[in-house]
């Protein structure tokens, strides 16, 4: 058993509660800690055998690219969901972070993590 950690995967997408959020998309950063079986790679060094991460990583931007909803909650559980069922993982813990109103709020982050 391995990890694939893959931190800040820049992302645009349409996403908030504000009126002004769900015309226009903007930035999230998702951030992956993927819990998987390296026992075939690492004695192979195939690709094949294991997780691309540029397919990882063009997962996650395509499933971005086309969301249009509300909560980050819901963009979370959704796309670690899609992660699970598409690739060769048992864990997967993911994060979004949404920089756009930290400062309004007067926060350094907003983030939301959901594990499956």
């Amino acid at each position: 058993m391995g990890k694939i950690q893959l931190v800040g995967i820049e992302v645009m997408a349409r996403i908030g509660l504000l009126e002004e959020e769900q015309y226009a998309p903007q930035d999230l950063l998702v951030s992956l800690d993927l819990s998987y079986d390296f026992e075939s790679i690492k004695i192979s060094d195939e690709i094949l055998e294991g997780i691309d991460y540029r397919d990882l990583i063009s997962h996650v931007r395509d499933f971005a690219s086309s969301y249009d909803g509300k909560t980050l909650e819901r963009f979370a559980h959704l796309l670690a969901t899609e992660i699970k069922e598409k690739f060769p993982v048992e864990k997967v813990r993911l994060s979004v972070d949404k920089p756009r109103y930290t400062k309004k709020l007067g926060l350094k982050e907003i983030r939301v993590e959901v594990e499956r």
